[in-house]
């Protein structure tokens, strides 16, 4: 039985990178079943693409096969890996942080380093811009496919061979939690921060009752105020902040039917901190 296919990458659909490494994957079987993660990672933002990967893998079939490229180190003897997770299911990607989300919240099993040299496309070896196409989506389709088993990939690595870029982290006290605005529901404009929803629950909060929120950046205040807490989005009035659960069991801030983000001028990052205190 043949696995699905998911390709995530920073190229957009302007150009025709996306449909190049599809071509290739369906040269390779043309029966393969190929879905898109995103396509829209801002370019070059590692940080984003792991985020995005720990957003979707898990909910995946066992043994879907996922290709990753936002790659600023193309070109470079940077290496390449296949991360095998409990379930069977796979991960290709240049080792540069992609998997940094993944390794930190779900159970890897296994780690292999990619055998460039047996797995690039022939004829493509004096091409060094694309291995989205010429590596990553060709032993994507041959994994999905079940042409090339995982140990047929290249030697076994461990965990601590990973490259990492830094993730969010919280802080948890008796009067407050502190992390930051890690990513952004982009449709949306919410804000997902790296607070566990287990540690708000330590407050015991109840329907609607006020949290203090304040938001800063490089000791700028961008956000203070009382907000509620709700577990949907219509607990408070149209145009009003709320805090929920996110799907990632993190804490998220919203505006009711608003962009939260676009309305307070916040954008993520690790340095962009956000506290919840009890009232």
């Amino acid at each position: 039985m043949k696995h699905p296919l998911i390709l995530q990458s920073d190229f957009g659909l302007s150009d025709g990178a996306v449909s190049a490494m599809m071509g290739v994957a369906l040269s390779i079987d043309q029966n393969l079943q190929i879905f898109h993660n995103t396509h829209d990672i801002q370019p070059f933002n590692v940080h984003e693409a792991s985020y995005r990967l720990f957003q979707s893998i898990q909910y995946w079939p066992a043994q879907s096969v996922f290709v990753s490229i936002v790659d600023p180190g193309v070109g470079t003897d940077r290496n390449s890996v296949v991360l095998e997770l409990e379930n069977g299911t796979l991960l290709v990607t240049p080792n540069n942080g992609t998997t940094s989300h993944i390794a930190a919240n779900l159970h890897v099993k296994s780690v292999h380093e990619i055998d460039i040299i047996k797995h690039r496309l022939k004829h493509s070896s004096d091409n060094y811009t694309f291995d989205g196409r010429d590596l990553y989506a060709a032993l994507g389709a041959k994994l999905a496919s079940k042409q090339v088993n995982l140990e047929d990939v290249g030697k076994v690595l461990t965990l601590a061979d990973l490259k990492t870029v830094p993730i969010g982290t919280h802080i948890h006290t008796q009067e407050y939690l502190e992390g930051c605005v890690e990513i952004l529901d982009v449709r949306y404009g919410s804000i997902w921060s790296s607070i566990p929803y287990d540690a708000f629950l330590s407050f015991k909060p109840t329907l609607k009752q006020k949290f203090m929120v304040t938001i800063t950046h490089q000791h700028r205040t961008l956000f203070s105020d009382a907000v509620s807490f709700g577990r949907g989005f219509n607990d408070v009035s149209v145009g009003s902040p709320l805090l929920y659960n996110n799907s990632l069991n993190r804490l998220g801030l919203a505006l009711n039917q608003g962009s939260f983000a676009l309305a307070h001028r916040i954008q993520p990052g690790l340095d962009v901190k956000i506290r919840i205190s009890k009232i």
